[in-house]
């Protein structure tokens, strides 16, 4: 379990243009890491998608992975697997949020399972808290609630052991923030 307590964002982009999940996203993930004492750091993967990290930066993410390769043009289940799943391998994130769009619900189990990681898809509401079970306390975990049942129901799924602790998250749950366009990040 990574120490640092990152929050990632797979920022998904067709053409240039962000999807409106991820930018949403990343306010949550502002939220999130903010309770947690982390940072922001986003997932950004195509080919040629020149100011969009820039973009990112003022949305509220502190770093941004960039991987631009042809290869990565469009959105393919096993290249952009891979280049997730050895980021998330190498850095650890102790939180890793994708939209439940088609590419997140196709990438984030193939992540969730190659990691070892927890995955809650269509996740409506996110929230930081705490666990005691069986005797022992867990600390700062990622309270994931989606509904269930047909919708009756509203399920709270904690994942205190697997990390990172992933969700995919439905479009229009979060409201964007605004933007900083003076704000600084870092581009890897």
């Amino acid at each position: 379990m990574s120490k640092a307590k990152e929050v990632w964002v797979f920022i998904e982009q067709e053409n240039r243009n962000i999807a409106k999940v991820s930018l949403e996203l990343i306010t949550k993930a502002l939220e999130l890491a903010d309770q947690l004492d982390g940072s922001v750091r986003g997932l950004l993967m195509g080919h040629e998608i020149g100011g969009l990290p820039d973009t990112i930066i003022h949305h509220g993410v502190d770093t941004v992975f960039v991987i631009d390769h042809p290869e990565l043009e469009m959105y393919r289940t096993l290249p952009y697997a891979r280049v997730a799943i050895d980021l998330v391998q190498e850095h650890k994130p102790y939180i890793f949020l994708l939209g439940a769009t088609p590419v997140g619900r196709d990438l984030a189990p193939r992540i969730a399972s190659a990691c070892s990681a927890g995955l809650t898809a269509d996740c409506t509401a996110l929230k930081i808290g705490d666990l005691e079970r069986k005797g022992k306390s867990y600390k700062d975990l990622l309270y994931q609630m989606r509904p269930a049942f047909g919708g009756n129901l509203m399920a709270t799924i904690v994942n205190p052991e697997m990390h990172p602790q992933m969700a995919t998250v439905r479009e229009g749950v979060v409201q964007i923030g605004e933007p900083d366009t003076t704000r600084q990040g870092t581009v890897v």
